[in-house]
């Protein structure tokens, strides 16, 4: 009989012992799961909201760049796990305030992270300058100092399209990559060259994927307008704003009497996004001014990836009018031998926006499933990486 009840006790023992070594899994796929319809209804209240609190949020300033930055830190109600994450907003003009920013750091805040939303000027005057680079730096050291209440070497940054390139590049500076566990570049680059022949020429590629599309012409004059500021004639860079603003308004305005009158170096950029042909990209990129090749050269992550010392989630949409899918490829590949990748390209997002189609049975099994596995799995990854030592 005694025998009987140690074997029961010993059994009950183990069972707690096995569901509190389980537990922390499980909610994480739960947590993952509601995170997964907060996604696929983006900007709306979920059921994250239900059961937990919303976080604290804290402006604060701090040294970066050259000046004082600006950013909101978002604390969890629970005191957080430690971990942190810096959102970085991309090319936008509402910057750290922009809705999507905001919904997205309270939802990352309600999972367990700190989270830190800086406003970078130079995002906001869309345009990408090496000065956003330093200032990602600034923004690092910051979360994980005592202020910003992060671990030593637990802080993760997300950056968007054109701001996923500065973002691996600080990420991977030899200052602070440390202090820096994991990296999510969604809808990102690998080399500036190849954005550029895509946006011109509408060519990608990478190994067995290659392919040609029509170039989106508003990204093209857009993409110029952004980079006005390279161009070191004050002259040129009025006349090509005439230029871009006219024909992102109507392509099919002619632009040539206006061309006309540019100097060398505004008639270079004028040729190379004019161009059609993926073979001249490189020989009219030559042309352009040395300040101007540096920038290229100097925002590409494919410099440094190898410095990178985080785990890296390479995020792409599938398609993408906006920047093709090989450049993400060429991210993953870069690393792929290190076996710390999580490569995810999804059919349910239009560039880095959710764009989950209506819900039909037909939807459910040809979308949904196929679509909603990977996303969760992305999601349960992520969540993952605010856990330390065994638990992760």
């Amino acid at each position: 009989m005694k025998r009987k009840r140690r074997v029961i006790l010993g059994t009950a023992i183990a069972l707690v012992a096995l569901l509190a070594l389980a537990w922390p899994v499980a909610w994480d796929a739960i947590l993952s799961g509601l995170l997964l319809v907060q996604v696929a209804n983006p900007l709306q209240p979920g059921p994250l909201y239900r059961i937990t609190d919303g976080p604290a949020r804290q402006g604060v300033t701090f040294p970066g760049g050259g000046r004082e930055m600006v950013a909101t830190l978002y604390r969890p109600s629970g005191g957080g796990s430690g971990a942190g994450i810096i959102l970085v907003h991309g090319v936008n003009e509402t910057g750290k305030d922009d809705d999507r920013i905001v919904w997205l750091a309270d939802l990352l805040a309600r999972s367990g992270f700190s989270v830190l939303t800086p406003d970078f000027l130079g995002f906001k005057s869309l345009t990408l300058r090496p000065s956003d680079v330093e200032e990602l730096v600034a923004s690092i050291r910051y979360l994980a100092g005592r202020a910003g209440g992060v671990a030593p070497g637990r802080v993760g940054l997300i950056g968007f399209s054109y701001g996923a390139g500065p973002t691996i590049i600080a990420a991977a500076d030899a200052r602070v990559r440390d202090q820096v566990q994991f990296v999510v570049s969604f809808g990102g680059y690998s080399d500036l060259l190849n954005v550029i022949t895509f946006i011109t020429t509408g060519f990608y590629e990478f190994g067995d994927v290659r392919g040609r599309t029509v170039p989106n012409e508003y990204s093209r004059w857009i993409f110029l307008r952004y980079n006005l500021e390279l161009i070191p004639s004050a002259r040129d860079r009025q006349i090509l704003k005439e230029i871009a603003e006219a024909k992102a308004k109507n392509p099919a305005v002619d632009a040539g009497p206006l061309a006309a009158t540019l100097g060398p170096e505004g008639r270079a950029a004028y040729e190379l996004l004019v161009n059609r042909d993926p073979g001249r990209v490189p020989a009219l990129v030559a042309e352009l001014g040395p300040g101007i090749r540096e920038q290229i050269r100097f925002l590409s992550p494919s410099r440094v990836i190898q410095d990178l010392r985080a785990r890296l989630f390479v995020v792409h949409s599938d398609p993408d009018d906006y920047m093709p899918k090989t450049e993400s490829l060429r991210l993953a590949a870069a690393l792929e031998s290190r076996g710390n990748v999580h490569l995810a390209l999804l059919k349910v997002f239009d560039h880095v926006r959710p764009n989950f189609p209506k819900l039909s049975v037909d939807s459910f099994f040809r979308v949904y499933l196929p679509e909603g596995r990977k996303v969760f799995w992305l999601v349960f990854d992520l969540v993952r990486q605010r856990r330390s030592g065994f638990w992760r």
